[in-house]
């Protein structure tokens, strides 16, 4: 999120559409598209998301 540049809080729904779209495979989404997630693994990546934006990654 550091790297995006800008007030974290403001970044969280467009770094979700970035991961939820045809993007490649990373480490935010356990190296798989977010297509191939278990809803638990959605669930986890969202609630990091919003966790690093409020500084608690």
């Amino acid at each position: 999120m550091e790297a995006k540049g800008g007030e974290p809080a403001t970044l969280i729904e467009p770094f979700l559409k970035e991961v939820q779209s045809n993007a490649a495979p990373g480490p935010a989404t356990f190296n798989s598209t977010w297509g191939q997630l278990s809803t638990a693994q959605q669930a986890a990546v969202i609630i990091a998301v919003r966790a690093a934006a409020e500084g608690g990654c």
